[in-house]
């Protein structure tokens, strides 16, 4: 408990007291020189901004990137996915697909839970019948899964109702397709289950303390020794950027990450290493078009249009930002905005004219949005957005509120007019329509301008073939952009990752997920 306390008041007197310069150097993805032979045993200490919300760190009601950043160290899925997309054995040594609607995967008999039990087909069943019983998006991408039955001890077999193009990937996922012990689960209470964790990972949780840290030993029993090399990791919870700086300057962390690239380069002026990351962080609206101004279809295509996205990008982001639609444009999978897409051309007259037809004269349109630290940098974006849009007639009514109220309010479908959701790229494209296409969950407020969205919705979770998905994407896209089904100003980096030469063998991920971590060591 001391060490606690001193921890805070370490953090609150930096966060008081840095005043660091965001003066930034051009600079290149920085790469720690592995040693010959990893070393076993140390802590990694990261510094981390925000903590677990919506369903803590249970696996299967999980919603926030933070949780899935810790998941990833505990839980496993069946399969992986490598950087060029291709499977890789996970929890499942092998699998194959006996027919266009089936599947079925053979477990590794070595693999084990973290309290040393195996892992066995009937957990595999429990997991996947949980994902297919939540209101979680992973729901609506196993929609074709009719039947998952275990074979044997670890054996299991899949059945879909029709071909789908989206079950490898739920599958690979690893922020979702995660496997939990059966027994820990059912005999665990609903609220133990968000803040304790029982997964066959490389690490395992030991303490969650609210807003400070979040600690995880190295498990014993992971299949893939002698991964990891670490001890543990303590993800230390520090909202403000330059207090996390602060941190890593002075040795107390070993590794931070940051939102605002400039100071990610300042870092690497210093002599800390920095990973390269795609822009896979789309500052996603969700839309309301069920109720109140944005009901109308005129209204927010006149708001899309009036909106100038590369001089919000300049000036919110430094020009780090990049035009993008619902799926991330560093997703390999994105379509790029291009001048043909709908409403998303700049249009200030445009708007105008549309504004005119609906009859609608100094409306007020409210934006709610994560006014946490942690989310500080999306701030001036929306300040942007309100001095446009009032250019236009458009009143932008700005609604902060915690994170974790954010999240409630878009689980729960509470939210009205517009609300702020950074939306990591994920596992399939099609995850990034799900929050606002997935037919019979809360936070779809789409309504019946969405009824041709959702249709070309359930079309590409239908469709394999990676040619004819593209199509169907790039058609997706379209239609929510010409209904203003979402509005993305664009997307960014999720995070710059930067960590001292003394974390040896790391490399971010694609995704951001840190699953790295796992074969990385500390050198002296």
């Amino acid at each position: 408990m001391n060490i606690t306390r001193r921890w805070k008041a370490t953090v609150v007197a930096l966060t008081a007291a840095v005043t660091v310069g965001l003066t930034g150097c051009a600079a290149n993805s920085g790469r720690a020189l592995p040693a010959e032979t990893p070393v076993a045993g140390g802590v990694l200490e990261y510094g981390t901004d925000v903590q677990p919300t919506a369903g803590g760190l249970d696996p299967f009601l999980a919603s926030s990137f933070a949780a899935q950043n810790v998941l990833v160290q505990v839980y496993e899925s069946l399969l992986t996915r490598g950087d060029d997309g291709s499977y890789q054995p996970g929890l499942a040594e092998s699998w194959e697909q006996t027919s266009p609607v089936s599947y079925r995967f053979t477990l590794r008999p070595d693999a084990k839970f973290s309290d040393g039990t195996p892992v066995t087909s009937e957990d595999v069943v429990f997991s996947f019948n949980q994902m297919r019983g939540t209101t979680a998006p992973q729901r609506t991408m196993l929609g074709t899964l009719t039947d998952v039955v275990a074979l044997g001890p670890l054996d299991i077999q899949f059945t879909l109702t029709a071909p789908s193009g989206t079950f490898m990937n739920v599958v690979s996922a690893r922020s979702g397709g995660l496997i939990a012990s059966k027994e820990w689960y059912e005999s665990t209470p609903p609220q133990v289950r968000q803040r304790t964790a029982m997964g066959s990972g490389p690490f395992q949780l030991t303490n969650w303390q609210d807003q400070v840290v979040i600690s995880l030993a190295r498990n014993p029993h992971y299949w893939d020794a002698p991964r990891p090399y670490l001890d543990g990791i303590n993800f230390r919870i520090v909202p403000d950027a330059q207090a996390r700086m602060a941190l890593l300057r002075q040795g107390s962390v070993d590794a931070i990450w940051l939102a605002d690239p400039q100071l990610g380069e300042q870092a690497e002026s210093e002599g800390f290493l920095m990973g390269a990351n795609a822009e896979t962080r789309a500052l996603t609206m969700l839309v309301d078009s069920t109720t109140g101004p944005m009901a109308n279809p005129l209204v927010r295509q006149a708001l899309s249009k009036a909106l100038n996205r590369e001089q919000i990008a300049n000036l919110a982001t430094y020009g780090y930002g990049k035009p993008s639609l619902t799926v991330p444009v560093g997703d390999p999978a994105a379509v790029a905005p291009d001048a043909n897409t709908p409403n998303y051309t700049y249009d200030p007259e445009g708007a105008r004219a549309l504004l005119a037809e609906a009859g609608v004269e100094n409306v007020t349109i409210g934006l709610t949005y994560a006014g946490d630290a942690a989310f500080s940098q999306d701030t001036s974006t929306y300040e942007v957005m309100q001095e446009q849009l009032s250019r236009v007639g458009i009143n932008l009514d700005l609604r902060p509120l915690p994170w974790a109220d954010v999240m409630q309010r878009v689980m729960g479908g509470t939210y009205s007019d517009l609300i702020a959701v950074p939306m990591p790229a994920s596992a399939d494209p099609a995850m990034s329509f799900a929050f606002f296409l997935s037919p019979g969950i809360p936070s779809n407020k789409t309504g019946a301008s969405g009824a041709d969205a959702t249709k070309l919705f359930g079309k590409l979770m239908a469709v394999a073939e990676p040619q004819a998905r593209r199509a169907l994407l790039a058609e997706l896209e379209t239609e929510v952009a010409d209904q203003v089904l979402v509005l993305t100003p664009y997307a960014v980096t999720l995070r710059q990752e930067i960590w001292s030469p003394h974390l040896a063998g790391y490399s971010p991920d694609t995704y951001s997920f840190r699953y790295r971590l796992a074969e990385s060591w500390m050198e002296s």
